[in-house]
């Protein structure tokens, strides 16, 4: 609850504990706790690696922080993209953990972030399509922690535009959409995909209302560029084509490019 003249924090409580939310946004544990880092204000986070590699192989990078996790290690790199240093790093699969980086980023000193990764189709497309959200449903956990209950989160229009205008000076087709963020990858049944074309999202992923989320409690930009995979379209026939794997570089780049325009 919030009073004039002074905040008063206060765990929301329901009998549901994912629709419980706590207003304060300080914690046990704080990102940044165990770095002192000084990174660029702007950030490209990307769900690949390869890409990574090479770009890393072939361009002027320069390692500027490590995120340690139990699984692997997460470097961040800067580079130059049109007269501007921009950081870049490897995004985890899921919400809970590009939030984790995504938090890191942010206490380092990034202001402007721009997520790239591919999606599953629920529309007729062709797989590489581009799509831009503009708004993404929260059927999944981590958004839950930094805002309260709703339906929908709405994303930021400053990188929204950014995107848009790159992907067209590229010349590359594109839609913008809602998304339906999920972090039940098996549990995208016949029903519950029908439902969500009904309610007119075209694509489904699992980090984008996450990401939007912890970026507006935190105060920080947040935009996504998707390509889609594979496609949902047919319930009756689940089409996972090249998994979008031709496509990722170009997603990079479009990314890289955009988040200098922010």
């Amino acid at each position: 609850m919030f009073k004039k003249g002074k905040i008063d924090m206060a765990v929301l409580k329901n009998q549901i504990p994912i629709l419980e939310f706590d207003t304060d946004q300080s914690a046990v544990i704080m990102p940044g706790h165990h770095s002192d880092y000084n990174f660029p204000q702007k950030a490209v986070m990307l769900f690949m690696e390869p890409e990574i590699d090479d770009f890393v192989a072939h361009n002027k990078c320069e390692v500027i922080g490590k995120f340690v996790s139990v699984t692997k290690d997460f470097y961040v790199y800067k580079t130059q993209i049109k007269n501007r240093d921009i950081a870049f790093v490897q995004a985890p699969l899921g919400g809970a953990g590009a939030v984790q980086i995504m938090e890191q980023l942010i206490a380092g000193g990034v202001k402007e972030i721009i997520a790239a990764g591919c999606c599953g189709a629920l529309v007729e497309d062709t797989e590489g399509s581009f799509f831009v959200p503009v708004a993404a449903l929260r059927q999944e956990g981590t958004s839950y922690h930094y805002l309260p209950p709703s339906r929908e989160i709405e994303l930021d229009s400053a990188p929204i535009k950014a995107i848009c205008r790159v992907l067209e000076n590229a010349g590359f087709s594109y839609r913008t959409c809602k998304t339906w963020t999920t972090d039940g990858f098996y549990r995208e049944t016949k029903e519950m995909v029908c439902y969500r074309k009904s309610e007119g999202y075209s694509v489904v992923e699992m980090e984008c209302a996450s990401m939007a989320a912890c970026a507006k409690m935190r105060g920080v930009l947040f935009g996504q560029v998707l390509f889609t995979a594979d496609s949902l379209a047919d319930v009756n026939a689940h089409d996972i084509r090249n998994w979008g794997n031709d496509f990722f570089a170009a997603a990079m780049k479009i990314a890289m490019d955009a988040i200098t325009e922010v």
